[in-house]
């Protein structure tokens, strides 16, 4: 995967004046600190999930910068891809561009079976003492119950950056998506931006954005 441009990402977008305020907000940031904690609020509202074909599956990406070169993660719902295809449950994989470094599945394994099943979950990217981690908490869905927040969805790599600031929110609109069955996927929102600033100052903004989903079909 690459980084996006932001004109494919806003056309990606359900909201696209909303998806600029919030790019804009990230360009220029109100806070005068190094931004050290970033949080991604997502919800994915089900159709008719098919628990024979693990479907829909669905991909979320979350990077400290605006592109995929360096470090970034893939949370996957659903499916898990390594080291092989696996139906059901969730596992968070740490990349560094091309190459995959570490991967962890959740404690659940089911597949989504329940229509009209709505999941919510946060996605947690921080810098602390030269480590980059991103940790899924907040989880709730009527599938696997609550989960996250509990270490088994982190991960960690070694970093030399000291802050988030290049974080952009477009990379997550762009490269996250249902990569199968988006037809049995009603809406992917991002539902609220809070970040966090060297000095303990909280932000956050809510301006949901539904991305559009892909038209890949489940026969």
């Amino acid at each position: 995967m690459i980084g996006i441009r932001l004109r494919d990402w806003a056309m990606r977008c359900a909201c696209p004046l909303s998806c600029l305020a919030i790019f804009s907000m990230f360009i220029h940031p109100a806070a005068a600190e190094d931004v050290v904690l970033v949080e991604e609020h997502w919800e994915l509202h089900v159709g008719g999930p098919d628990s024979d074909s693990s479907s829909p599956q669905v991909s979320m990406v979350m990077s400290p910068t605006n592109n995929l070169f360096g470090d970034y993660f893939l949370f996957s719902l659903n499916y898990g891809s390594v080291p092989s295809f696996q139906p059901g449950g969730m596992q968070l994989q740490h990349w560094y561009g091309d190459d995959i470094h570490s991967s962890t599945n959740g404690p659940k394994d089911g597949t989504l079976h329940h229509d009209d099943e709505v999941i919510r979950w946060t996605q947690r990217l921080s810098v602390h003492n030269s480590q980059l981690t991103l940790e899924i908490v907040d989880g709730v869905s009527q599938t696997w119950g609550n989960f996250g927040g509990q270490g088994y969805l982190k991960a960690s790599a070694e970093t030399t950056t000291s802050n988030l600031n290049a974080y952009r929110p477009f990379v997550s609109l762009g490269e996250s998506g249902v990569g199968f069955a988006g037809n049995r996927v009603s809406s992917l929102i991002l539902t609220k931006l809070r970040w966090v600033t060297s000095d303990g100052e909280e932000y956050e903004t809510v301006a949901p954005i539904d991305i559009d989903i892909d038209a890949d079909l489940d026969p």
